[in-house]
Parts: C-alpha cells; structure tokens; sequence
C-alpha cells in the first residue's frame, strides 16, 4: 500500500496527466526548448507555459500527485485533455514565445503576464568603485540625458530578466570566491532577482572587470564569461551544488549574449534598408 510522509493511503496518489495520455506520450516528447499549450475539452488554451527540456517540464506535470498540489493546479490538471507544443531555438526564445501567447490568448490558468508587462532595459554606471545596475523601465517619451548623466543602457531586449538575475549572482560568486550558496543574499537566488542591485569592487578588480562588461555589449562576450568564471574558479572546493548554479547561470548569459547578436543584425537589416 502506498505511504506518504509516514501516512498510509487507501488509493494510489491521483495523477491525472499520467492517467490521460500515457508514458508514451512524455516519454515521445522533445528534449528541446519550447512552449506547451495545455487546452480543455471546449475550454480552448488553459494554460501556457515554456521550459529549458519539454519532455523534462511536462514529465513533471505528469509525475506530481494533484494531492500535494494547490487547489487551482489541480483544477488545472483535471481539466487537461489536450497538449501541444512549439519548439524555440532557445530558452531566451521560449520565454519570448510564451509571453506573447499569453497576452494574445489571456489563458484562465495563467496569473503572470496576462497584461503586458513595460518593457524594460539593463542600465549601469561606475560611482567610484561601485557599480549601480538596474533594470529600468523604458519610459514611453524618454527626454534626452542630462549633461551629467553617465548611465550606459541596452535594451529593451529578449532574455533580460533571467540574464539580470545569473549575472548579480556571477558578479557576487566572484567578488565571494570563497562564500557557500547559503551564504548568498536570499533575494538574489530567485529567477525573479531585485530590479536594482549595487556592487562595491576592489579597486584592482575595477581594470579587469571593466572593459569585459563593455566588450559584452559590443559582440565579445567571451572576456567577461572567462572572467565571471575562471577555469581554476569553478567548483574548487568541490561543491557540486555550487558548480552546477554557475554554469547554468552562465548559459543564461551565453543565450542573453545570442539575442544581443540577434537584435543588432536585426537593427543592421533595418538601417541597410
């Protein structure tokens, strides 16, 4: 008989995804970055989601029992009866992809981003050896600078919420070479990171560190990838956990380095026409 957590249950935990559409199904489906549309009997669109591997998201969906659940997924779960999805290129792309499904189609299951979000973009500026990054929103009638005002900006772009989030942890990993995960500030070990974030370099870091920033921004992002994380820097001390954390968040700004590529051979397109 199966047990939870110590507790002996009189029937086996509910998965209505697993129940529906089989293990063929999910084990059939794409190891590949994408969107999921997950639609009732005559409901239309239910929900919308994107992941990283869709056979790996939606296997999730399948495995977890709807009694461990809140009660608004199970009611989601319970309602499924079709699934499709749409590969993308990349994650970066997927979650594109998945905000503009869901402003256009306003899925009943799904709470975040049914509006249309103000776009934003990356700003930062040197106040002595303290670098000031922030996510701004791109106002609608933006004035010109101010004389004094010697804040770099990029964007609005693809991909910049996660990419905001990997590089505040790269840049504190590396101003905290010796620190453990535990001992990040808990508002930066989200996906959803603060909106603004100061770090205070020491002044010989400052060199360094500089012109890599730059030279990301101009189509060379390689200089500052080595340098957030060093080859002898990675896992040294044997955390796995640790290793795992930064590489991914480097994909993340290997991906966000890809739609900056992108968007200027789009905006060279444009200005040849």
């Amino acid at each position: 008989m199966p047990h939870l957590q110590g507790q002996h249950l009189l029937l086996p935990p509910h998965r209505p995804l697993s129940e529906r559409f089989g293990a063929a199904f999910f084990r059939d489906l794409p190891e590949s970055p994408g969107v999921y549309l997950m639609c009732g009997e005559g409901d239309g669109v239910l929900y919308v989601g994107k992941a990283r591997n869709l056979r790996r998201r939606l296997g999730t969906h399948r495995s977890t029992p709807t009694d461990v659940l809140p009660r608004k997924q199970r009611r989601l779960l319970q309602s499924v009866r079709r699934i499709y999805w749409d590969l993308c290129p990349d994650e970066a792309a997927a979650d594109q992809r998945e905000r503009e499904l869901i402003r256009t189609l306003q899925p009943r299951f799904n709470t975040v981003g049914v509006r249309p979000a103000a776009p934003r973009r990356l700003t930062w500026g040197w106040r002595g050896t303290r670098l000031e990054l922030e996510l701004e929103e791109v106002p609608e009638l933006e004035w010109p600078a101010a004389a004094e005002d010697d804040r770099r900006r990029v964007g609005p772009v693809s991909g910049l919420r996660p990419a905001f989030a990997a590089v505040l942890r790269l840049i504190w990993w590396r101003l905290h070479p010796e620190a453990m995960p535990q001992e990040m500030p808990t508002c930066l070990r989200g996906e959803r990171s603060p909106e603004r974030w100061d770090f205070d370099f020491p002044a010989a870091m400052m060199p360094a560190f500089d012109p890599h920033w730059m030279a990301f921004f101009c189509g060379t992002p390689e200089p500052l990838l080595a340098w957030l994380l060093p080859a002898e820097f990675v896992s040294a001390d044997g955390n796995r956990f640790r290793q795992r954390w930064q590489e991914r968040d480097l994909e993340r700004m290997t991906e966000f380095a890809e739609c900056l590529s992108r968007r200027r051979a789009t905006n060279s397109q444009k200005d040849a026409s």
